[in-house]
């Protein structure tokens, strides 16, 4: 079994991870809910602002780290949020910390958003 363990900074984590089964797990991110909000800033750029700017900006983090995570989650984005699925909890972990990270980095944030806009990730 290959187990993706990150090295972060931060070990806040943000949205909510929910178990479905012993084997599928879901992650929700509604950051138009959030304190710090980052739904002007994105949209001030002329991106959405919701789920499809978050499935961007977590892709060009998970390029930025380690993409073999990409072969162990689904993006699901929808209109105010976005889902990620997977077959393991892990990966959900990282990514609910990685975007605690990158709420707090502005320069990891466009750096996410270059590179997701770069492979036409980016709404």
């Amino acid at each position: 079994m290959n187990v993706i363990k990150f090295q972060f900074g931060s070990k806040n984590r943000r949205g909510k991870i929910v178990k479905l089964s012993e084997d599928s797990f879901r992650f929700d991110y509604y950051d138009v809910n959030e304190k710090d909000s980052s739904y002007e800033f994105l949209s001030s750029r002329g991106f959405h602002g919701g789920g499809p700017s978050w499935a961007g900006i977590i892709y060009g983090l998970i390029k930025l780290k380690d993409e073999k995570i990409f072969r162990q989650i689904d993006f699901d984005p929808e209109s105010d949020g976005l889902a990620i699925w997977s077959s393991k909890r892990l990966p959900l972990e990282n990514i609910s910390t990685l975007i605690d990270e990158v709420k707090n980095d502005p320069s990891l944030m466009n750096k996410a958003i270059e590179i997701a806009m770069a492979d036409s990730q980016m709404e």
